[in-house]
């Protein structure tokens, strides 16, 4: 039992963690709302598409982009909390661990990694995590700012973001601290396996 429910609250965290950096984020919108709710997201395709399934995970497309996660954990798609400027959250998990995958989507007025390194770090402050490694990558031809960072003592996060199209990407891959180095591997793949359309 106790070790459920330090699954339970360690994902808990990690969701917490997820909404302040959406809100952290929330500088960054360039469209005002129209006060209309955003239209519901149906849920993705999971077929793989011919040349792009890797063994063990699983292709998946929405909206203007995709990746591949694995085939064991499972698919979400949580309520937006600020739908105005949110395009989509999709979140995956590893059953019976803290490991979770995020994936969203929000409008942005961001145009150089400059900002968004700028943006994150003040965000993170604010929070009072710490950055442990940071740098800039280029994932399928496109730039983006890679950062691996504790956001409290416990939980390692990997997030990567990219711009384009006037949108924020940002892959937040959060496991405990101790279960870290075990699930790295995955967390390269999913990061290598993203493809904005």
């Amino acid at each position: 039992m106790r070790g459920k429910r330090f699954n339970l609250g360690v994902t808990s965290v990690l969701v917490a963690v997820l909404v302040l950096s959406i809100a952290f984020m929330g500088g960054c919108t360039s469209q005002p709302s129209t006060g209309e709710p955003s239209p519901l997201i149906p849920t993705p395709p999971t077929e793989p598409v011919p040349g792009t399934h890797t063994k063990g995970y699983v292709y998946v497309s929405i909206l203007d982009f995709a990746f591949e996660y694995p085939e064991d954990w499972e698919m979400e798609i949580p309520e937006v909390i600020d739908g105005e400027d949110i395009e989509s959250v999709v979140m995956f998990t590893k059953p019976g661990t803290p490991t979770t995958l995020i994936v969203t989507v929000k409008l942005s007025n961001l145009t150089s990694l400059e900002e968004v390194k700028e943006e994150f770090r003040e965000g993170l402050k604010g929070l009072g995590g710490t950055i442990l490694e940071e740098r800039e990558v280029i994932v399928n031809g496109r730039e983006g700012y890679e950062v691996i960072y504790k956001p409290i003592a416990v939980v390692k996060m990997r997030q990567a973001i990219f711009i384009a199209n006037g949108k924020s990407y940002m892959l937040v891959c959060s496991t405990a601290e101790v279960l870290y180095d075990e699930y790295e591997e995955i967390f390269d793949h999913v990061i290598n396996s993203f493809v904005i359309k």
